[in-house]
């Protein structure tokens, strides 16, 4: 099976062009290797030049400039483009002036044509997969070097390598903190045991930990930051971590003075105090979520430099692609609700919030009738969302039920329900957690939020397999039911 990498590129110099046509039909028969010939030194120099090539492949006797020469002027432009000597010679002295002269491998021509064109298409395959490696982690290195993020590795909370930013965040020299415990990071031994299990906690539970802490610098100065850490073996034999610090102060102390101001408001009027639930809320999901994607992004870049010469990093840069994508679809989600703390609760009529929320896909029998609730102006977004989770999870849901009927103690309870496939009793609770689910994962959350702003509680009562029923509790005062 071949690769669906972008092919091999090579050079192919050798002054007998049958010789230079039978090796490219060998090596492109693999198809993963394309290759260009030419039997000119002179002209392959040129060529080199264009910096296309992943390796070159040069016979050692020809008229214009033998092998090693034209290794040796190829090295001397500064070019380092793997360089295999394939010749019918094989006297020991050409082999070691070769190999000095910066040759990444040695090849002998002689027997089975097939058998020495694979062995020439591995030296190819190796050499042109290690220079891509490097090059990888060239880039890994250079993003780390310049991240605005602290990155480093510890054992059971033991220091084993930082980068030059974490150095700095802290106040200490590499050397300050290489096999040293992060409590010299804490003020107190009881501050660092808490968070060492908070941690671990956190990776036992869910495969990974994000915590809000502050450290104190080495010239006694506190450091408001945000610790994520993954562990290095994901089978979790071992507690070694890969772990990233964030300066957070500033964010901290414009929070914290937020909240001061924040607080004043909430004394001076009820509604100002809705609003600032709902920036928070937004706050939150976005913060959270891309910080943690940060984190993966940042991680896997670490992990990649960690890689040895040849070995494969394309699953740890399909994963920082991807945490990228998640930060876009976060951000394009909080521009979709920028109208979240904009407006006050009101009083809505729910037949006419069914309407608004342009509930396309399945049919409603609506039978709220002329019942008004007092609810976020989003209350159209509630039900367009319940809407998308049955057209997701439903599969073989046809239509969607909504009523209402009373509940204990003067409250209400408004039901939407459909017919579809339910939702597992292990995964009622679970699915309003934000991060639940397919997409962004945060309707059902966002639901759950939107109404809790005025004391409507949510919850999933539906028989598995008998379609899903969500009942909203809506307290007494906050609705009515016209007679």
């Amino acid at each position: 099976m071949h690769s669906l990498a972008a092919p091999d590129h090579i050079l192919y110099v050798d002054d007998e062009e049958a010789l230079l046509e039978i090796g490219r039909a060998f090596l492109e028969r693999t198809g993963d290797i394309t290759v260009d010939i030419t039997t000119s030194p002179l002209e392959a120099c040129e060529m080199v030049r264009t910096g296309r090539y992943d390796a070159i492949v040069s016979d050692y006797i020809m008229p214009e400039m033998d092998g090693i020469a034209l290794l040796q002027q190829i090295r001397k432009a500064g070019s380092q483009v793997p360089f295999i000597i394939f010749t019918g010679r094989g006297r020991e002295e050409v082999v070691i002036e070769a190999l000095k002269s910066g040759a990444d491998f040695y090849l002998q021509k002689g027997g089975d044509p097939r058998a020495q064109f694979a062995e020439l298409a591995n030296a190819v395959r190796q050499l042109a997969g290690k220079r891509r490696a490097e090059a990888a982690l060239r880039r890994a290195e250079s993003i780390i070097r310049t991240a605005p993020t602290g990155i480093g590795t510890a054992v059971d909370g033991v220091v084993m390598e930082v980068n030059e930013r974490l150095c700095e965040l802290v106040g200490y020299t590499r050397d300050e903190l290489l096999g040293q415990p992060m409590r010299q990071l804490y003020p107190g031994d009881a501050e660092y045991k808490s968070a060492l299990q908070r941690v671990y906690a956190q990776i036992e539970k869910t495969g990974t930990c994000m915590l809000e802490t502050r450290y104190v610098r080495k010239d006694g100065a506190t450091l408001d930051a945000l610790f994520s850490g993954t562990p290095l073996d994901p089978t979790g034999s071992s507690r070694a971590l890969t772990f990233t610090v964030m300066d957070i102060s500033e964010y901290m102390a414009l929070e914290r003075e937020i909240a001061y101001h924040a607080e004043e408001l909430v004394r001076q009027t009820n509604s100002l105090a809705v609003a600032n639930r709902k920036l928070n809320l937004m706050s939150s999901i976005t913060r959270h979520d891309i910080l943690n994607q940060l984190t993966i992004l940042l991680g896997n870049l670490w992990i990649a430099e960690e890689a040895g010469p040849g070995q494969d990093i394309s699953e740890y840069l399909a994963r920082v692609q991807s945490a990228a994508d998640r930060i876009h679809r976060q951000i394009e989600f909080t521009r979709d609700y920028t109208d979240l703390g904009v407006r006050s609760p009101e009083w809505q009529r729910v037949s006419d919030a069914l309407g608004n929320g342009a509930l396309h896909g399945l049919p409603v029998e609506n039978e709220a009738g002329d019942l008004v609730v007092y609810a976020d102006p989003m209350l159209a977004t509630v039900f367009s969302n319940l809407m998308d989770n049955t057209l997701r999870h439903g599969e073989s849901a046809t239509r969607v039920r909504v009523r209402h009927r009373p509940a204990e103690n003067g409250d209400l309870t408004l039901v939407w329900e459909d017919d579809g496939a339910g939702v597992p009793a292990e995964e009622k609770e679970r699915i309003f957690y934000r991060g639940v689910g397919k997409n962004t994962g945060l309707g059902l959350f966002l639901i759950r939020e939107i109404l809790g702003i005025t004391g409507i509680s949510i919850a999933e009562t539906g028989e598995p397999g008998k379609g899903a029923r969500f009942e909203m509790l809506v307290p007494h005062g906050a609705y009515r039911v016209p007679e």
